[in-house]
Formats: structure tokens, C-alpha cells, sequence
């Protein structure tokens, strides 16, 4: 674990949670930058200064954002929380980079996640194949239907995806909860959760947060598209684990 040394967009201290190998870095953040700050305005790519870093060059990855977006109607409240996902890489071993995409400038507040593996650029190494674990989302009472699961577990890091592609009549407003059995314990975040179309941010998709803590998911709310055709939730993540 670290903390950033600085960055150019005015956002606070950023603490990382890592792991590294001479051919790849997982790193696990969030923090929230606010998008009228001069810093913000003058950058023309987001930088966070670190210390030295295994990698001193990486592809791009992705990293999801989030914003806030709740509109008040005479009987009822629209949740049009939304956020995309947007380039990250490693520009050198002191340097992190993200994407300074203007059609989140809507909101003043932005949340990121990174919860991504940034990969070596023009580094020969040898591939290594890695097995699926096979997890599955347990319920007492099952609500959540969920496809394309696929999990991979590393000594030092997990990669999860799933796709939640229904979801029973009478849960579709409450709290979702559910053990994911198979995963590890060993790890907790608050994690991005797209899905649902974003009525009111009609270029991006709903977006709302969701956690894992000792292997069980849950989520307090959706966006008020949720369920909409072409727009199942899912999962899509690296999470260091608590060892390192």
C-alpha cells in the first residue's frame, strides 16, 4: 500500500492498494475529483505522481467513473446516477494516467474507481495461463440471476466479472445481497455496478455502487432504468488482496 505524492487535477491524497510484478502491476483506488477546479480545467490529461513503481511503461486499461445525478419531480425522485469508462496507463515508474474525458464535465463531482491490471508495455516475458475458479452468487432465497461468471484467483490478487441478468419482480426496488461462494475473503471494495439505461444521461450508462466485503456482494440501489433491455449490471474487477 502507498499514497500518491501528488496530481495535477486538485483532487486530495490518493491511497493505493498494489501488488507488482516486473511485468504487471494490480492496483485497487478511489478517490473523487471535482471537475471546476482551475487544476482540473488546466490539465489536459489527469497525473498522479507515486512512488517508484515495478513498471516504467504500461498499455492502456480501463477504469470506470461515477456521478451523481438525482432530479426532484412533484411526487417522486429519478435516479440518473451514470459514469463510462475511460483510459488509464502507467507513463512512467513515478507517473499514473487517466483520461480527461469532457462529457463527464456535467457533474462538478467525479468518482473513480481503479481496480485494474496494468500491463507491461514492450516487455518480452513469458505468458502464463491461469485457471478459472469456478464462484457462484448464493442466496436463501434466490433473486439474482447471473451469467458469464468467470473468476480467476492469484495468490496475491483476484479478477472477477459477472453479469446480473434479472432480477425477481419483488426484489427490484429492495437492498440486494448474496454470498458469493468460491471467492476469497481476503479483500473488500466499493465497486462500480453499470447498468440500466440513463434516461437523463442518454450517452452513458446507468452507474450505480455496489461492495464486496468477506466474499459477500451487496447493493443498496439501482438507477432508474434498471432491467432495461441491452443494459444488464455487472461486475468487472481486479482486487488486490489483503495479504499484500
Amino acid at each position: 500500500m502507498f499514497n500518491s505524492i501528488s496530481n495535477n487535477f486538485g483532487a486530495g491524497t490518493i491511497q493505493f492498494k498494489d501488488y507488482q510484478e516486473e511485468n504487471y502491476v494490480v492496483l485497487n483506488a478511489k478517490f473523487t475529483y471535482d471537475t471546476t477546479s482551475p487544476e482540473y480545467q488546466a490539465a489536459d490529461v489527469l497525473e498522479i505522481k507515486v512512488p517508484d513503481l515495478m513498471l516504467s511503461r504500461s498499455a492502456d486499461t480501463g477504469v470506470m467513473t461515477r456521478f451523481i445525478d438525482r432530479r426532484q419531480y412533484s411526487s417522486y425522485t429519478m435516479n440518473y446516477d451514470g459514469g463510462t469508462v475511460i483510459r488509464s496507463w502507467i507513463k512512467d515508474k513515478n507517473t499514473i494516467c487517466l483520461e480527461k474525458f469532457a462529457p463527464l464535465e456535467r457533474a462538478e463531482e467525479i468518482t473513480v474507481y481503479i481496480q485494474a491490471m496494468y500491463v507491461g508495455k514492450h516487455k518480452r516475458t513469458n505468458a502464463e495461463m491461469l485457471r478459472k475458479t469456478y464462484v457462484q452468487f448464493v442466496q436463501p432465497t434466490k433473486y439474482l440471476y447471473t451469467n458469464d461468471v468467470v473468476c480467476v484467483i492469484d495468490e496475491h490478487w483476484v479478477f472477477l466479472t459477472a453479469m446480473i441478468t434479472s432480477v425477481s419482480y419483488a426484489y427490484r426496488d429492495l437492498p440486494w445481497e448474496a454470498t458469493i461462494d468460491g471467492l476469497p475473503t481476503d479483500f473488500a471494495l466499493d465497486i462500480p455496478f453499470p447498468g440500466g439505461y440513463n434516461q437523463g444521461n442518454d450517452d452513458m450508462d446507468g452507474m450505480a455502487e455496489a461492495r464486496i466485503e468477506n466474499g459477500v456482494f451487496t447493493n443498496q440501489e439501482r438507477v432508474s432504468g434498471w432491467g432495461s433491455t441491452g443494459h444488464d449490471a455487472f461486475i468487472f474487477l481486479f482486487a488486490v488482496r489483503d495479504g499484500e
